[in-house]
């Protein structure tokens, strides 16, 4: 412990010399303290000299400067395996029961010493382990990921990995484990023994089809350990509870490990949801019948919606068109401003990137046909964009820009968005997300705006919209400020190892426009399909007579399954509007009906989704000790197995660099903080009181 002062080491002796001053002022010619004992005038003004010389100390703001270790413990993360795969083989009772057991006994040995983070994993880490093996999925990439950034900076001593090494979710562990400089151990956990087995392993399918047209399935098989042997394969549609066969052919295995493709062709003779189930039928001596089967959904459209993209080449656009190609019911065609001549009627959206432009053809009558059609539009705003010609479009914002000057402006998302709805990772994802070039300029934005994300330039929210709607009348459009949206794409991917962020808000923003108008005053927004471990979420709108959204009446659903079954729910308000979340439901298809009364009025809503089931644990079994060990041997640990659990203590013990770290914790406090400061100076101020009263100076 020790003082400092951010005064020179000089202005510490003006203390005892102003203390000395004062106290041989006040002592030296008093009169009423003359008569005292030299003794006790002497003492009173000592203690006078102690108390000035304190207090012109404290006036100083002197610091009192501690030092304190703090040593901080290996963490040690043990991440145990919790997908339906463990399970899959003879020894699942050890699994539930006697495994739980042992990783008891190994965590409270281990806890001695370390500081010990018990996780789980398959869809996504979870922070327990309930061994309860329900996982449908499973992803290690993402579970190191999330060690990653929980752990980074701190000391990370190991990680102990227990799981079958089955993934099948994410990308290659080996390459996400290689951020981490820790010792990587693996408990080899499953059975690598090679089953008898006919798998249907994947099914190749596009998400929907359009009447009229036929489509193709690409139906994987696999099988081990059959050769000799014959199935059956059979493509098999599911209607009102009845199966009806619209394919056969016999499969002979003809090697120990078969794999083959079978393409099928079928036909979109009704619009709807269609169910299709393509299946094996048994061999004999197959050990697990669950993976003889795949289940697929297709929806079949009347037509598909065309949008049109004008526009010189541009990542942005690139990027836009191939989401919108990957999308349900939507076709981009692209081209450049000076070589459309086709009619813009047929198309149901338009995207204008930096059109009007400073450069070659500007195409404004094709905008100004495009409004007179009332066809929706989006405004891509970039370093080519001629912004006075924008300003005369009134789409409801306007900019006084500065030349051709650009701002890096990053998105701000805005709180009372309502057209529609992101999910709280998407809203939240926006602020990771690369700044835009937008034009440079002032803003000025009309009542008519719906402004989805602001500019945040240089780390300040500002109200100028980045990506904005704007509805006049029965027109719609929709303005984006900037260019480089791309690189949104590409920092979705980097961050996620997919696109699910972009895909969705792009898709969102060309459904909204896109799709004609609902001009009910109750709509429900639904997906058309949902994965089994996933919940059932959905939104809805009321509008009253004035097409304004309300949410004051309550807005009941009833979801029937396939078997006739009612499940009735209640939707939650939101700021303007209603979204139900009904959890989790069993695969199958469901039709809903949703009911408001408003006034006198009651409104329904009415549709259809499915719930598709996840079956990749099912598909493959056997474990890969192989990549466990690979992981282990790459980051100085070793593999076990689960009757080696109480090897890990000693194990880790062994490795020099798994040890305690010690930091040194500096901090500075005010003296004039510390009360024993005030008790001495009562002390010595009351000492020289007591001795004048007493003497009766006072």
């Amino acid at each position: 412990m020790s003082f400092s002062i951010a005064y020179s080491d000089w202005a510490l002796l003006l203390c005892p010399i102003l203390g000395a001053v004062y106290a041989f002022a006040f002592y030296y010619k008093d009169k009423k303290t003359s008569e005292l004992p030299l003794f006790l005038r002497w003492l009173a003004a000592t203690l006078r000299f102690v108390v000035v010389t304190l207090l012109v100390f404290l006036f100083l703001a002197p610091l009192i400067r501690s030092s304190k270790n703090i040593v901080e413990k290996p963490i040690i993360i043990i991440a145990q395996d919790n997908s339906a795969s463990i399970i899959a083989g003879k020894d699942s009772g050890f699994y539930k029961h006697q495994l739980p057991q042992d990783w008891e006994k190994e965590i409270s040995d281990l806890s001695s010493k370390y500081d010990v983070r018990i996780m789980s994993f398959g869809e996504e880490p979870k922070d327990t382990m309930n061994y309860r093996y329900d996982e449908k999925e499973t992803d290690i990439s993402s579970l190191f990921q999330e060690i990653s950034q929980r752990y980074y900076g701190k000391n990370l001593g190991a990680i102990i990995l227990s799981s079958d090494g089955i993934y099948n979710k994410g990308y290659n562990p080996i390459y996400a484990a290689r951020q981490f400089n820790c010792s990587i151990f693996t408990v080899a956990l499953g059975d690598t023994t090679i089953k008898t087995d006919a798998v249907v392993t994947k099914v190749d399918n596009n998400p929907t089809a359009f009447l009229g047209n036929s489509f193709p399935l690409l139906i994987t098989i696999d099988a081990t350990k059959l050769q000799g042997k014959s199935s059956t394969l059979s493509v098999i549609e599911v209607k009102d509870g009845k199966e009806e066969t619209l394919f056969n052919k016999p499969v002979s295995v003809n090697s120990q490990v078969f794999h083959q493709s079978i393409p099928v062709q079928l036909n979109a003779t009704s619009p709807g949801l269609k169910h299709y189930v393509a299946k094996l039928s048994p061999v004999e001596g197959e050990e697990n019948l669950v993976n003889n089967r795949k289940d697929v959904y297709i929806r079949v459209l009347d037509q598909k919606q065309k949008v049109l993209i004008i526009s010189n080449p541009h990542p942005d656009v690139a990027a836009i068109a191939e989401c919108i190609n990957t999308s349900d019911g939507f076709e981009a065609q692209t081209f450049t401003p000076d070589k459309f001549t086709g009619e813009v009627n047929k198309y149901s959206l338009v995207i204008f990137n930096q059109v009007p432009s400073t450069m070659g053809a500007n195409n404004y009558q094709l905008i100004a046909s495009s409004q007179k059609l009332g066809i929706p539009i989006i405004y891509i705003l970039g370093s080519q964009s001629d912004i006075q010609t924008f300003n005369k479009l009134n789409e409801g914002c306007k900019i006084s820009s500065q030349g051709n000057n650009a701002s890096d402006a990053e998105p701000s998302i805005s709180k009372d968005f309502s057209l529609f709805t992101l999910n709280d990772d998407s809203r939240s994802y926006f602020s990771q997300l690369p700044a835009l070039a937008s034009p440079f300029g002032n803003y000025i934005s009309s009542p008519s705006l719906n402004v989805l994300c602001y500019q945040r330039i240089q780390g300040v929210t500002t109200n100028y919209p980045l990506i904005a709607f704007n509805l006049s009348g029965t027109e719609k459009s929709c303005i984006i400020a900037g260019e480089g949206i791309f690189r949104w794409r590409l920092k979705d991917y980097a961050d996620h190892k997919n696109n699910h962020f972009f895909d969705e808000l792009i898709n969102k923003i060309v459904q909204y426009l896109a799709v004609k108008e609902d001009k009910n005053f109750f709509r429900i927004h639904s997906p058309n399909s949902f994965k089994e471990d996933e919940p059932i979420e959905m939104d809805a709108d009321l509008y009253n007579p004035s097409y304004q959204l309300v949410n004051d009446p309550e807005v009941s659903m009833v979801i029937i399954n396939n078997d006739g079954k009612n499940f009735t729910y209640t939707f939650n308000r939101t700021s303007n509007a209603y979204h139900l979340n009904a959890g989790q439901l069993q695969t199958g298809t469901y039709h809903y009906t949703a009911q408001v009364k408003q006034g006198t009025q009651v409104y329904t809503s009415s549709g259809e989704f499915t719930v598709t089931p996840v079956q990749v644990e099912a598909t493959n079994t056997v474990a890969n000790h192989q990549l466990l060990y690979q992981l282990a041997k790459e980051h100085g640990g070793k593999m076990i197995f689960p009757n080696q659990l109480s090897e890990l203590t000693k194990l880790i013990g062994s490795k020099d660099d798994i040890k305690p770290v010690i930091y040194t914790h500096t901090s500075y406090s005010p003296l004039i903080d510390l009360k024993w400061v005030f008790f001495l100076l009562l002390l010595l101020v009351s000492a020289e009181w007591f001795i004048r009263k007493w003497s009766g100076t006072y």
